[in-house]
């Protein structure tokens, strides 16, 4: 573990973090996607029951999460990640011995929870440890790197499965995680700066002066009863569940708007400019300007892309459906990242964001099969993307007058 030091050890945090997030691919869909057609071939099943198998895996690693948030608060960011880091590691190593449908389910299951779940909550809960004043920079600044390197996943994990095969490919892939994962984790976290004798955002305790007093925290029963969680939690879970349910649906759902498949797959680049430039801004404007300002921006530019998927044509009309679902995704995430710790303290907040999370997960494991649903039922993806888009609305309009969270039987994080 780092020896105390004058120099604030926080950045330092941020940079492991940060890497440990652009590791979650192996478990994020951007990264299964390289491999998706590899197991259809390979294991001998439809793309419905691929689909099926990673709804289930989904949904199942959902649930576990708000109690690895619980054993986060208690562990700690450092003994946490380390764990969590080997055991990714041996279920990607794992993934690749795959035989049947049931097996990858189970895969999957563990993919999920480990990767997109359990390392992405720790690194955020790390970050959110270290900074106050600057949380809000500080988690856009890791968002903003952490999504520039996952999207270097597909290009990087199809050319290694054109080198050794899927199967290979999972090896390597797993033991390069445990490599850099567990060591990263063990030799370079520290679970709060109060332990090397430092304060959040790098004011540095003199010899003398009393131990920092820690703010008020809620406890996650507490959290859960305040409107405030639920209004963020809804918007993010409509984030999660039409924008998931879009992409797995871009070609057919664009196709019926007249555009080629070309077309509908270039709009994932003013798609990912938006998310990563609303994605730093609105993480930096957290610090400064109340949430209620920021809310209705941000469920106003959701509801404003998910509008444009029923209308966008090609050309312009499908660059301003692009921009402005990743304006919404992007704005949404930040705020998803930085109100937690901001309005219900960090001495719980694994917890906390462990009971968001697997709400966001889930609702994402959900829709594409909504989507799939309402067009099977309507022949066309309109009304039901429209029906979401009336809800994010109306969550939109509340938003502004949900009461900002105040501890009634405040806990005090161990300082």
């Amino acid at each position: 573990m780092p020896t105390p030091k004058r120099a604030f050890y926080g950045w330092w945090i941020l940079l492991w973090c940060t890497i440990a997030r652009a590791l979650t691919a192996p478990g994020q869909t951007i990264g299964v996607s390289a491999f998706t057609d590899h197991l259809i071939d390979g294991l001998g099943i439809t793309r419905s029951g691929l689909s099926t198998a990673y709804l289930v895996g989904t949904l199942t690693g959902a649930i576990a999460l708000p109690a690895i948030g619980r054993w986060v608060d208690r562990a700690g960011i450092r003994k946490a990640m380390a764990t969590v880091g080997f055991l990714f590691a041996l279920v990607i190593v794992a993934t690749a011995t795959v035989q049947n449908i049931v097996m990858l389910g189970l895969a999957f299951t563990g993919l999920r929870m480990l990767g997109q779940g359990s390392l992405s909550l720790i690194a955020a809960t790390g970050v959110s440890l270290w900074f106050d004043r600057r949380r809000g920079l500080a988690l856009a600044l890791s968002a903003t790197a952490a999504i520039g390197l996952l999207s270097l996943a597909p290009l990087t994990f199809g050319a290694l499965i054109d080198s050794v095969g899927w199967r290979w490919a999972w090896v390597i892939i797993g033991i390069g995680i445990g490599v850099l994962v567990v060591p990263m984790a063990w030799f370079g976290l520290i679970d709060r700066p109060e332990d090397i004798g430092q304060r959040p955002d790098g004011d540095v305790l003199s010899e003398g002066d009393p131990l920092p007093v820690a703010p008020i925290s809620m406890t996650v029963s507490q959290a859960i009863r305040t409107p405030a969680f639920w209004t963020l939690g809804a918007l993010s879970a409509m984030m999660a569940m039409t924008i998931t349910g879009l992409t797995f649906h871009n070609t057919d759902l664009l196709a019926e708007q007249g555009l080629t498949e070309d077309e509908a797959a270039a709009i994932f680049i003013p798609q990912m400019i938006g998310s990563v430039s609303m994605g730093f801004l609105f993480g930096t404007l957290t610090d400064k300007i109340h949430a209620r300002l920021l809310l209705p921006v941000a469920g106003a530019l959701l509801t404003a892309g998910m509008f444009l998927a029923t209308v966008a044509t090609p050309g312009l009309g499908a660059v301003r459906y692009g921009l402005a679902t990743g304006l919404g995704v992007g704005a949404i995430s930040a705020l998803g990242g930085a109100l937690y710790p901001k309005w219900y303290g960090t001495a719980h907040i694994g917890s906390i964001k462990g009971v968001s999370l697997a709400i966001g997960v889930g609702a994402s494991a959900l829709g594409p099969l909504l989507l799939s649903v309402g067009n099977d039922i309507a022949d066309s993806y309109e009304p039901v993307v429209l029906a979401c888009a009336a809800v994010t609305a109306a969550l939109t309009v509340a938003s502004p007058f949900i009461p900002t969270p105040t501890p009634d039987k405040p806990d005090r994080a161990p300082a």
